[in-house]
């Protein structure tokens, strides 16, 4: 599996997903392979009907990422920087730490959404 930080998405269009690598080279994921991977995967026939195509999962919690379809499957993660304190102020207080990191992490499936596509949330 190809891991990928979420920093380094650089833009999603009706066709792909950008993103620079560790090489600072920019890459091209196309959405519409990953869809037709996830259709096969979960065997989806009435793809047709669909309003957004889905190219993968994501998941927010104590790790965030999102799992595209790809022929080898690429992960987006995310950092969250959590810790035995912080998990107890959340569990007394209600107090959620990463509500920014959630809305950085949530801009991207809104880009998905504008673009046609959309991930399964496994939250």
């Amino acid at each position: 599996m190809k891991r990928i930080p979420l920093s380094n998405v650089i833009d999603i269009t009706k066709d792909k997903l950008n993103y620079r690598d560790d090489n600072g080279n920019v890459v091209d994921i196309e959405l519409a392979l990953c869809a037709n991977n996830y259709e096969s995967t979960h065997n989806i026939i009435n793809k047709n009907e669909l309003k957004d195509r889905c190219v993968g999962e994501r998941f927010f919690g104590e790790y965030a990422y999102y799992e595209l379809f790809t022929e080898e499957h690429t992960q987006i993660y995310m950092n969250l920087k959590t810790n035995a304190f912080k998990r107890f102020i959340t569990k007394i207080t209600g107090w959620n730490f990463h509500s920014r990191d959630f809305q950085q992490f949530y801009a991207l499936q809104k880009k998905f959404n504008a673009n046609g596509w959309t991930t399964l949330d496994l939250s």
